[in-house]
């Protein structure tokens, strides 16, 4: 389930008036964010079907339920952020792309940019809500807020319709109780896209690697304020500084790209755990760190863990994968039995085949993935019978360790693998504690490098996918959402 930033739109790009709209309003401390739509009546904000109320939210109707969570999440970035210029978002529900299988639950994000305003970084883009509040006054107004909305924001109204992600819906509850089996938290969604319009997105285009241009000089480009914070760790390079060949490459390398603003970093420690899972193999021409995925289920690769072992392979299948997704037999039992066991993807679900590892004695399960897309994400799955370790490394570095485990002489020990939590690094960070951004190969259009990368944790509000029991909170000890919004000009320029 993704959540994703809108397609970048230069002012004078805009859907034309439609409905007439009612605005709900969240006064707050230190900003006040007006929440406006023209979903037509019975639909989306207006929907009069008669619901229960749930989780702290007295709404009658789905559209008042719906209308307390947006509410609720205006009022909460309200006291977190400072302007004297009122926010305006544009948001409705409407279909989203959605299948069976994956959907989009949210789109989001800044509906004008503005440059070279009072305040503001010279020759650079800012999103609308920023360039007002660091200007000091609207910079565009009209009486039809579908033109001068600050930010505009979709909510998939499908979700719990057949052939929408069938079996979950959105939770309506104010309390983060929603059933993480079942439910989607909209009050979580609706903060994520929200950060997204506030500035939480580059407007570079990360497939071409050019900037936003000028919708009437298209041959004049400007960087993002988001791109002077963007660095490449291997070129050493920001974004801002960057020709548009090395930013595509960036966007497709794999936990390179960090955030360098100086609120994220400073305040990382307070929100990641201490000390990220490695593993590490040695041997038949291997002395490597593998990038991994971690798995959410069974003991976790913490300071207490420390497993240093030969790995050996499960083959059970007859082109020579192994599966492990029925009991192993003889000849595997006593392949895996005190080892570090090599699995492939596939066929049946990740705790079964960590389950019958662990049945047939492995001391842990390294899971090589079939498909070539990087980095390796996080092992899903919830076992409570599960007491070793997993993780799963990519498809080309899984072929690496099972040619080096085949090339191993017989009655020689093969590659050793070593699993350890890492103490130098956040689970999340470099070792500069600089936050990863996320930057999948291959690209992921709307996701990639507009969030934080999946190997944060906890995770983070501003990661790309949908996480169950997510906290209500943008901000440290729970998140660094705001921290980054302070970095690019939030936290400046108060009146």
């Amino acid at each position: 389930m993704i959540t994703e930033p809108i397609a970048n739109l230069r002012r004078a790009v805009r859907l034309g008036v439609l409905a007439a709209a009612f605005a709900l309003g969240a006064i707050a401390q230190a900003a006040t964010v007006e929440i406006f739509t023209n979903d037509a009546p019975g639909v989306g904000f207006n929907d009069a079907t008669a619901v229960a109320p749930v989780g702290g939210n007295a709404g009658t109707t789905l559209g008042e339920q719906r209308r307390a969570v947006f509410a609720f999440a205006a009022n909460l970035w309200g006291r977190k952020l400072n302007s004297d210029v009122p926010i305006h978002i544009w948001a409705r529900f409407s279909p989203l792309a959605c299948t069976s299988t994956q959907g989009v639950l949210g789109s989001a994000g800044a509906w004008n940019v503005f440059s070279d305003f009072p305040n503001g970084r010279a020759g650079t883009w800012y999103p609308a809500a920023l360039a007002n509040k660091l200007a000091g006054v609207r910079l565009f107004e009209d009486p039809d807020f579908t033109q001068s909305a600050d930010i505009r924001a979709s909510f998939n109204g499908d979700l719990g319709n057949p052939g929408c992600l069938d079996g979950l819906s959105f939770y309506l509850g104010l309390d983060g109780k929603a059933d993480p089996n079942t439910q989607i938290d909209l009050l979580i969604t609706v903060l994520h896209e929200f950060g997204h319009g506030l500035g939480f997105q580059t407007f570079t285009d990360e497939v071409t690697g050019l900037f936003f241009p000028y919708e009437d000089f298209p041959e004049l480009q400007l960087p993002s304020i988001w791109d002077y914070f963007l660095l490449d760790n291997q070129q050493r390079k920001t974004w801002a500084a960057m020709t548009p060949q090395e930013r595509v490459t960036s966007a497709i390398t794999p936990r390179n790209l960090v955030w360098n603003g100086k609120q994220v970093t400073k305040n990382a420690h307070k929100v990641l755990n201490h000390g990220t899972p490695e593993i590490f193999v040695s041997g038949k021409g291997l002395n490597k760190f593998y990038a991994n995925g971690p798995a959410e289920f069974g003991p976790p690769i913490d300071k207490h863990t420390l497993i240093a072992s030969e790995l050996a392979r499960v083959v059970d299948q007859p082109g020579g994968l192994g599966l492990a997704c029925t009991p192993l037999d003889a000849t595997n039992t006593f392949a895996v039995h005190n080892k570090i066991a090599v699995i492939d993807r596939g066929t049946c679900g990740y705790t079964i085949k960590v389950k019958n590892a662990q049945l047939a004695g492995a001391k842990a399960v390294v899971i090589a993935d079939n498909d070539p897309s990087t980095p390796p994400q996080p092992l899903p799955g919830i076992d409570a019978t599960v007491t070793i370790p997993s993780l799963r490394v990519s498809q080309a570095d899984g072929l690496e360790i099972k040619r080096a485990i085949a090339a191993t002489t017989a009655g020689r020990i093969g590659p050793i693998g070593v699993l350890f939590e890492n103490q130098l690094k956040l689970q999340g960070a470099d070792h500069l504690q600089h936050v990863f951004m996320y930057t999948p190969d291959p690209l992921q259009l709307g996701s990639s490098v507009s969030h934080y990368d999946t190997l944060a944790k906890p995770n983070l509000l501003m990661e790309p996918f949908a996480t169950p029991n997510q906290p209500i909170a943008v901000s440290p000890p729970k998140d660094l959402t705001l921290q980054l919004l302070l970095d690019i000009g939030w936290g400046a320029h108060e009146h």
